[in-house]
């Protein structure tokens, strides 16, 4: 169980190196594959050069940053004395693939914008493989416990790293590095951060969310509260995951068509990824409801955290369903270079509604407040997505023909 805790105080950080990558790569793929579709292949290039700058600088300044203060950072994080060794163990080794991560999330969304999904499907299946092979060679062969799993991590992270750069060395791609564009202009950069900024503040959001539920549950619960979530969050991620690869996957396909003003098919792309995301958040959300103890059994034995790992499944994945259309609808403001909206999206549930419900909730209902607080954050955030969808499909009309490169709410 602290073992299951310490990755969980540990997250937070994961996800924000993440944030700043994914608003890197999702706003430079906005860019590459509306300027493809409109047939402008070296504003791509631009963009692609200038998202991978910014990747690679910005994960050295946080690693090296992460790593002077590693104690007071998992302090903020939640991590109490039992936790600490076990945290201190794992980030102190992660850090070292944090730059790795960040271009390699870029380069994969770069190769999906010009439609080579399949390369980015597999940097992600060599990493995520070549993990689960060294993982248990690592934790149990060598006996290196926390620290093996974060070897085993960042190993695979350079894999990753080695095998999207030599792609776009390749000569199989569009892109490539042009050493006049590595250094970003304000110009492309601007627009890059503006429409990649609501995945930031989405997954900045959460990773802010952690840490506040973090604390709620070493207050109102203890430390096996933490590990308790850290179970949940994980498991549930098996359906969140596919979820971020549906929306990013039929990002480039819609981008692309609005690019080039075929607003028909720009719209059934976004029909099918709204069915395809409901099903599969569905599908998540009777598992999570019917089998919460056979999840909970796959991690640990520990009778205590299974009981109490059940009540809190259930309750967390109530509204699990509307997941779903929330990623694909804030994907389709990204895709449209739509930022405002799709900033306005990635705030609602995350900071808007999560987190307040988080801080209030648990003064009246102790733990059972953190964990009702997710389905009520999900019922308001998939309103308001619902009403801005609406709204966007309506202005995709035949009677209201838009400018592929209009950025403007």
């Amino acid at each position: 169980p602290m073992g299951l805790a310490a990755i969980m105080v540990c997250f937070p950080l994961q996800m924000l190196s993440g944030a700043l990558s994914v608003m890197a790569g999702a706003g430079g793929a906005s860019i590459i594959s509306r300027s493809l579709g409109a047939g402008d292949v070296d504003r791509a290039k631009r963009a692609f050069c200038a998202a991978s700058t910014f990747a690679f600088g910005v994960g050295l300044m946080v690693a090296v940053t992460v790593y002077v203060f590693l104690e007071q950072v998992l302090r903020l994080f939640g991590a109490t004395e039992a936790i600490m060794p076990y945290a201190e163990a794992y980030l102190s080794v992660i850090l070292f693939g944090v730059p790795l991560q960040m271009f390699g999330m870029v380069g994969n969304h770069a190769a999906r914008a010009e439609g080579r999904a399949r390369i980015a499907m597999t940097s992600m299946l060599i990493s995520a493989v070549l993990n689960m092979i060294l993982d248990p060679l690592f934790i149990f062969g060598f006996g290196w416990g926390m620290m093996g799993a974060a070897v085993a991590t960042v190993l695979s992270q350079l894999v990753m790293f080695i095998w999207i750069f030599s792609y776009f060395f390749s000569g199989r791609s569009v892109l490539s590095f042009v050493r006049a564009y590595l250094v970003p202009t304000p110009e492309v950069l601007k627009e890059a951060v503006a429409v990649g900024s609501s995945e930031f503040v989405r997954m900045s959001a959460g990773s802010l969310s952690i840490v506040l539920i973090n604390a709620a549950l070493v207050r109102w619960g203890g430390d096996m509260h933490v590990a308790v979530y850290g179970v949940i969050n994980r498991a549930l991620s098996f359906f969140f995951m596919p979820l971020m690869g549906l929306a990013q996957g039929f990002q480039p396909i819609l981008g692309y068509n609005f690019g080039a003003g075929n607003l028909d098919r720009a719209k059934q792309s976004i029909r099918l990824a709204v069915i395809a995301s409901t099903v599969l958040a569905t599908a998540g959300y009777a598992i999570a409801q019917i089998w919460p103890g056979e999840i909970f059994m796959l991690f640990s034995s520990d009778r205590e955290l299974i009981s109490e790992g059940i009540k809190a499944m259930r309750l967390i994945s109530t509204t699990y369903f509307f997941v779903g259309f929330q990623i694909t609808g804030s994907a389709m403001f990204q895709a449209l270079g739509r930022a405002r909206p799709a900033f306005i999206l990635s705030l609602s549930r995350q900071v808007l509604l999560l987190i307040p419900m988080v801080i209030v909730l648990p003064n009246f209902f102790g733990t059972s407040g953190v964990w009702v607080s997710f389905p009520l954050a999900d019922t308001f955030a998939f309103s308001l997505t619902l009403f801005l969808f609406i709204r966007q499909l309506r202005r995709m009309s035949p009677a209201r023909r838009e400018t592929p490169l209009e950025t403007t709410l």
